[in-house]
């Protein structure tokens, strides 16, 4: 027995020295299928896919910044003080006011309100102060070859920057970003920037970097397309007790409830069409007994930008916060 335990504990000794060989060989595995991927099927230049990977680096501390985002390991209290601080109110207050043609341009042919606008804006990159400092080829290549819960999208990402720089003629190895490769003052990933984002200057190109034309532009038709109505709301407050809070809320980002559903357990609300979507949104325990929040049609397609119902409710009050001071 004793002989066994030995040889079952250096057996272990062994499996744990060799891990690291072994997620490198995986790792190493997947990056030459995603070398060969671009070459033959996408048709990108051998050499200059080769000297792309030769100047990329894999980040393991992003594995581990991926698999914790603030939406998931703080409570709302924790997440809402990030962002509504005075002085984030007051950089908004004063990009308002300095861009105040170019947003009220966005408004006019998007349709999303300002406050949306501004409350995106300041929570992705405090006004684009703060646009990530990875180089995104860094990230999505780790995230695409080290992390596979999420391997696919993130290749389809990585994938989507080539092609982006491609179009856009920007320099793969230059451009900056979040760990999770989002890029730019509106935070777009790769696919996002080749699909939504809007050369709002006419100047030929699409700059979500330095142009605040394209960047508020972007952000209005990101919304727009993914289903912004200017007929419906996005949310509203209610002053529901816990009991209700307990069985009807939800954390979700898909609406399981409808105005006539909250009316049958009864929650008064109206000037609303009974069939409309309404849920009442659950936030941390702590809040209970609070005001309750009722997310509208448009609350969940701000949703699509960032999918945590905490996201979607600090843009709102950080972006109404803002409006307080400009009306």
């Amino acid at each position: 027995m004793i002989r066994q335990t030995k040889y079952l504990v250096l057996n272990l000794a062994l499996l744990i020295s060799l891990y690291p060989t072994i997620a490198t060989t995986d790792q190493e595995t997947e990056k030459d299928l995603l070398i060969n991927e671009l070459i033959q099927e996408h048709g990108f230049d051998e050499q200059y896919v080769m000297n792309i990977f030769d100047n990329t680096k894999f980040l393991p501390e992003l594995i581990e910044s991926i698999s914790k985002p603030a939406e998931r390991t703080k409570t709302w209290p924790e997440y809402r003080d990030i962002f509504i601080t005075n002085k984030r109110i007051a950089a908004g207050v004063l990009f308002a006011k300095q861009n105040n043609d170019i947003i009220n341009r966005a408004v006019a042919e998007m349709g999303v309100p300002r406050k949306i606008l501004l409350g995106i804006l300041g929570v992705e990159t405090y006004f684009g102060r703060i646009q990530g400092s990875y180089k995104v080829m860094d990230s999505l290549y780790t995230l695409a070859t080290g992390y596979p819960p999420r391997a696919s999208f993130f290749k389809s990402e990585l994938i989507n920057l080539f092609y982006l720089c491609r179009e856009e003629d920007f320099s793969i190895l230059d451009i900056k970003g979040s760990y999770a490769g989002a890029m730019g003052a509106a935070q777009f990933i790769s696919s996002s920037y080749r699909n939504y984002a809007v050369d709002g200057n006419a100047d030929g190109k699409v700059d979500l970097f330095d142009s605040w034309d394209d960047v508020l532009m972007s952000i209005g038709n990101y919304l727009k397309q993914n289903g912004w109505d200017t007929s419906k709301q996005i949310y509203s407050r209610y002053p529901a007790n816990e009991v209700q809070v307990s069985k009807l809320s939800s954390k979700t980002i898909k609406p399981t409830s409808t105005i006539q559903g909250l009316l049958s357990h009864g929650i008064e609300i109206d000037g609303f069409n009974k069939d409309a979507i309404a849920q009442l949104i659950q936030l941390d325990e702590q809040d209970l007994g609070s005001d309750s929040y009722i997310g509208h049609h448009n609350f969940y397609v701000i949703t699509t930008y960032n999918r945590n119902v905490m996201y979607a409710l600090v843009v709102i009050q950080l972006g109404e916060s803002i409006e307080r001071y400009l009306n």
